[in-house]
């Protein structure tokens, strides 16, 4: 078949998933007991398998199965925790270690920090993702979620003549043409406005290479899970170019097919994509390219 095969600078782990998954390997080494993890560790069904394997249990505040938490220690994974869980796990005995992101800590301070101002504190981001929900559980009062420039216009006809001065917090992996939408509704219509901008620039980095690799390729590949807001996100940044793209969870989905004719094949992650992940895409695609 013949082609050659293009990889992003960044194209697996961000600096907090990294963070994360070391902090969880030191927590787990030497460990007897049980290590728990309150929801998966991160986005990616292949590491949170390879966790699985290695002792780490996910839990569920909600589920009914609870274990005995006295004594365990739980990871708070990359996208935080609401104040309400993390005093539960407290009172269940529960020895935390935190693992959150500091980007995301910066987000949930900023949403503190306007709450304890007197701001209406606006949230952009999608409020089922577990980073939303941390950031609005932290937060020592009422705080509103926009997901789209539709859901800011409708706050601004209900309640923006009478909010005030307004915050507003990014979720850590939203785009940044959705927060400048979403801000041109407010700003024509909120007097006092403070934005507190905590998108990861690493994840804009990511979207940058990926956006102009896949301007150059007959084909790209984005390794993640389809569980991943930010990997299905860098997929259809690719799309939009107008190459094919496709989003796998691991190598084995490749279908030969899909290279007939390229002739550059460009490869990305997401970031909670490990290394060892676009290592084995790689080895997969060279296969295919030399068949």
């Amino acid at each position: 078949m013949g082609f050659q095969i293009e990889i992003t600078g960044d194209s697996s782990f961000c600096p907090g998933v990294e963070r994360a998954f070391r902090i969880t390997e030191e927590t787990m080494s030497g460990q007897a007991n049980v290590t728990y993890s309150l929801g998966p560790l991160i986005h990616n069904p292949a590491v949170v398998s390879r966790l699985a394997a290695l002792g780490l249990k996910t839990i569920d505040l909600d589920s009914a199965e609870l274990p005995d938490l006295e004594g365990a220690q739980v990871l708070i994974r990359s996208h935080g925790i609401d104040t309400e869980s993390e005093r539960r796990l407290q009172e269940l005995g529960a020895v935390l270690v935190d693992a959150t992101c500091p980007t995301v800590k910066r987000a949930q301070r900023a949403a503190a920090r306007f709450v304890e101002e007197g701001r209406t504190v606006l949230v952009l981001g999608s409020a089922s993702h577990p980073e939303v929900r941390s950031i609005v559980g932290r937060a020592p009062g009422p705080v509103t979620v926009l997901e789209s420039p539709g859901d800011a216009s409708r706050w601004v006809e209900e309640k923006g003549a009478s909010a005030g001065r307004v915050g507003v917090v990014c979720q850590t992996t939203i785009a940044r043409d959705l927060r400048d939408s979403v801000l041109a509704v407010l700003e024509g219509s909120v007097r006092d406005l403070e934005v507190g901008d905590t998108i990861c620039e690493a994840v804009l980095k990511r979207r940058e290479e990926a956006t102009e690799l896949a301007g150059r390729v007959d084909v790209m590949i984005v390794v993640g899970g389809r569980n991943s807001s930010n990997t299905t996100r860098l997929a259809e940044i690719c799309h939009e170019t107008g190459v094919p793209t496709h989003l796998i969870e691991n190598p084995s989905e490749l279908d030969p097919g899909w290279f007939e004719s390229a002739r550059l094949v460009g490869v990305t992650g997401g970031a909670s994509t490990p290394a060892w992940l676009i290592k084995e895409t790689v080895g997969r695609l060279e296969e295919i390219s030399a068949a």
